[in-house]
């Protein structure tokens, strides 16, 4: 029979110091490590404000974070958000994911992504692009639409650091990006891949099938708005003056959807140096998987890669109220026999699992 071996009240009382620092070092580290224990928090979120360089255009800044104070329903753009608005953050520091839109969205675009995520313990924070957002579509198809964003996520992650709640529970020891359609560019160029055009140039001439025909970069309006990238210097887009692309610290990469591959080869994603996840879009018509997240497949092999079946594009944006549903119905309506909340619980379980486990590496 096993018997556990029993301290005399002596060796008992000498071991006192020992087992109280014990104790303390495993309190520290835990508040340390944030989301890298199994406690569930509530979602907090503040609303910030960051300007862009060059133009000071406003980006609106949405950060969720893990809460104390309890979550109230509130409709925000339509959007009906489930969060505790400027509640007290938990004591800890939490590691941080950027997250960047598909184009035409807006950071509240995957609010139930966000605010599953800061709920297992991250900070994640999300601007709306200037430009490229349901309200403002001037930069679609030209070549600031790529070019200013990583700055976006640059600002955005400098305005929460300041600030006087956020900035202490924002761990970027480890920050990881997640990018939805046009916003995987954004996030492979955070992390030192640079976007070429030759892709591009041969992008709507490749194939002349119903796919290509059909593809929105290869309609007669877009093609004339994507011809100011074909006139870029040597065929590269470079960032604005005064800016840089990379931002330093990036541990891990998750790519949904992705739009905009054809500007990535071989040479220009070699630079990259941190693990990616990629999530295919199934039925997504606006950036066809066999033309972007298959290719980007094929150029980072050994990314794990996972297919939301019989999911659009739209249908990984967050649950439509009834609301949003009737002012938006495309963006709101899925194919036939799917379902949206399946397909979210889906992606954000692949997310938190990606995230926790690369974070874990680096600790």
């Amino acid at each position: 029979m096993f018997r556990a071996n029993r301290l005399s009240p002596l060796a008992f009382l000498l071991a006192l110091p020992v087992i109280f620092a014990v104790l303390c070092a495993t309190v520290l580290h835990t508040h340390a490590m944030g989301s890298r224990d199994a406690k569930d928090y509530t979602a907090g979120l503040q609303i910030l404000t960051a300007w862009e360089e060059g133009t000071g255009e406003r980006i609106p800044v949405y950060v969720w974070y893990p809460s104390i104070r309890p979550e109230k329903l509130a409709v925000l753009d339509l959007y009906a958000i489930s969060a505790a608005r400027e509640g007290k953050p938990a004591e800890g520091a939490f590691p941080v994911l950027l997250m960047s839109h598909d184009a035409a969205e807006s950071g509240l675009a995957h609010h139930t992504t966000a605010e599953f995520l800061a709920r297992k313990g991250f900070v994640v924070i999300a601007p709306t692009h200037p430009g490229d957002n349901y309200l403002d579509t001037a930069r679609i198809f030209i070549a600031e639409q790529i070019t200013r964003r990583p700055d976006h996520l640059r600002k955005a992650l400098n305005a929460t650091l300041e600030h006087p709640e956020l900035g202490p529970v924002a761990d970027t020891r480890f920050m990881g990006v997640i990018g939805f359609g046009t916003g995987g560019a954004t996030a492979l160029m955070l992390a030192g891949a640079q976007p070429v055009t030759e892709g591009l140039r041969t992008y709507c001439t490749a194939s002349a099938s119903e796919e290509v025909t059909a593809d929105p970069y290869c309609a007669p309006w877009a093609k004339t708005r994507l011809q100011s990238m074909l006139e870029v210097p040597e065929g590269r887009l470079a960032p604005p003056e005064g800016q840089e692309w990379v931002l330093p610290g990036i541990s891990a990469l998750a790519i949904a959807a992705p739009g905009y591959a054809m500007l990535f080869d071989a040479e220009s994603v070699a630079p990259l140096r941190v693990p990616v996840m990629l999530m295919e879009a199934e039925r997504n018509t606006i950036n066809p998987p066999a033309r972007h997240a298959r290719h980007l497949r094929a150029l980072l092999p050994a990314a794990p890669y996972f297919v939301f079946a019989g999911a659009s594009a739209f249908t990984l944006h967050s649950p439509c109220p009834e609301a949003m549903r009737a002012a938006y119905p495309a963006l709101c309506t899925d194919p036939a026999g799917t379902n949206r909340r399946s397909v979210h619980e889906a992606m954000n379980g692949l997310l938190h699992k990606f995230m926790t486990e690369e974070m874990r590496k680096d600790s």
